[in-house]
């Protein structure tokens, strides 16, 4: 009972010291994967390309 409390404790340690070590990947990749998404731009709203082109005044 014993070797298997120690290989527990053993396995706990080495995962806390992975987990320390790399926690900026892990924590960017956590935040990619399950962060809040940007909103979508709305396809009805009228955009710069739908907007009909602006002439500039001609000097002359």
């Amino acid at each position: 009972m014993f070797e298997i409390l120690l290989a527990i404790v053993a396995i706990a340690i080495w995962a806390s010291i992975f987990i320390y070590y790399f926690r900026d990947p892990i924590y960017e990749w956590l935040d990619n994967r399950f962060g809040k998404d940007t909103p979508l731009a709305d396809p009805e709203a009228p955009t710069k390309q739908n907007e009909p082109p602006t002439q500039k005044p001609s000097k002359g």
